[in-house]
C-alpha cells in the first residue's frame, strides 16, 4: 500500500500516524485554551446577576415574588400544575429527590451509572441552595429557586415553564437541546481526520460526510447550540413580557438585564466552543496534512 496520493499529476504524501496524533493533541490544547475564558466569564456574569437580586429592597422582593405567582396564574401555567418551590436547608432532601428524578429521565444522564446520577443531583441541588443556580423541572413541573439569590431569574424560569407547557415550538426546542452533545464527535472528526489534498475526492458517503464535518466543524459546533440558544432566548423574552406587565418600569428593567446577562453565558459558550474547534482543527492541519512531494 502506498502512502502517496496523486491529484492531477501532483503527488502528495500522507501524514504519519505520529504527526496525526501530535497534531490532534496540539489542536486540542488550542481548543481548550480558546474555550477557557468562558470558565472565567461565566462566574463574573453570575456574580452580576446575584448582585442585582441582592440589592432588591424588601418591598421590591415582595413585588417580584407576587408578580411571579401572578405570572404563573395568568399565563395558564398554574392550570398545568406548575408551581414555585424554594431550596432551603429544611427541604434539601426533597429538592435532591426532585433533581434525581429529573436526571434519571434526562437524555444527558439517562444511561449513566446510578452513583453518577446521584452525585449530579446533589451537586445541582447544592448549587441551587447556595444561590448559584435556578431551574425548571419538567417532570415535577417545579420552578426551583434559591431562598435568597437570583429572585429576578424567576421570570426566566417561568419562561422555560411556558415553553414546556404552553408552546409546541418551545417544547420541540427543549427536546432538541441535547444536540449540544454533537460538539464532541464533531471535535474528534475535526482533529483526527486528515484534510483532503487539493481536488481529492471523498471515497464514499461516509468519507464525504466526515469531510464535510471537518471542513465546517466550527460552524456545525455553533449550530449544535442553536436550539438551546433559541429556547433560552424565548424563555427570557416571555419572562420579560410578564415582568413588564406586572412590575414597575425600574424593576422590569432589572429583570430584563438579569435575563440578558444569563443569556450571554450561553452565547459566550457557543461562540467560544465553535471558535475553539475551528482553530484547533487549523493547528492540527498545519502539523499533519497531505504534503506535496517536490519533483
Amino acid at each position: 500500500m502506498t502512502n502517496n496520493i496523486n491529484v492531477q499529476e501532483q503527488n502528495y504524501k500522507k501524514p504519519s500516524a505520529g504527526s496525526i496524533i501530535g497534531g490532534a493533541l496540539a489542536g486540542s490544547v488550542v481548543q481548550g485554551a480558546v474555550s477557557t475564558p468562558k470558565q472565567i466569564i461565566a462566574p463574573l456574569i453570575l456574580e452580576k446577576v446575584q448582585k442585582i437580586s441582592r440589592e432588591l429592597t424588601a418591598d421590591e422582593f415582595t413585588q417580584v415574588e407576587k408578580a411571579v405567582l401572578d405570572t404563573i396564574k395568568n399565563s395558564g401555567l398554574e392550570a398545568k400544575g406548575v408551581s414555585v418551590i424554594k431550596a432551603t436547608s429544611e427541604n434539601a432532601k426533597e429538592i435532591s429527590e426532585i433533581m434525581l428524578r429529573e436526571i434519571n429521565n434526562a437524555p444527558l444522564f439517562k444511561y449513566l451509572p446510578k452513583k453518577v446520577k446521584e452525585f449530579a443531583g446533589k451537586t445541582i441541588s447544592s448549587m441551587i441552595a447556595s444561590g448559584n443556580n435556578a431551574c425548571y423541572t419538567f417532570l415535577s413541573k417545579k420552578i426551583i429557586m434559591p431562598e435568597k439569590e437570583l429572585n429576578l431569574s424567576l421570570f426566566h424560569e417561568a419562561g422555560h415553564a411556558m415553553n414546556a407547557n404552553l408552546s409546541k415550538f418551545g417544547k420541540i426546542l427543549q427536546k432538541c437541546r441535547p444536540m449540544v452533545l454533537l460538539a464532541c464527535p464533531i471535535s474528534l472528526i475535526a482533529l483526527f481526520k486528515t484534510k483532503k489534498a487539493p481536488n481529492q475526492e471523498p471515497k464514499n458517503n461516509l468519507d464525504k460526510a466526515t469531510t464535510f464535518i471537518k471542513d465546517n466543524a466550527g460552524k456545525l459546533t455553533f449550530a449544535a447550540f442553536i436550539p438551546m440558544l433559541v429556547e433560552e432566548g424565548l424563555a427570557s423574552l416571555k419572562g420579560n413580557k410578564f415582568a413588564k406587565q406586572l412590575l414597575s418600569p425600574e424593576l422590569a428593567k432589572k429583570v430584563a438585564k438579569t435575563n440578558a446577562l444569563g443569556f450571554s453565558t450561553y452565547l459566550v459558550t457557543a461562540t467560544l466552543s465553535g471558535l475553539g474547534i475551528y482553530l484547533g482543527a487549523k493547528v492540527k492541519d498545519a502539523i499533519a496534512s497531505n504534503k506535496p512531494i517536490e519533483k
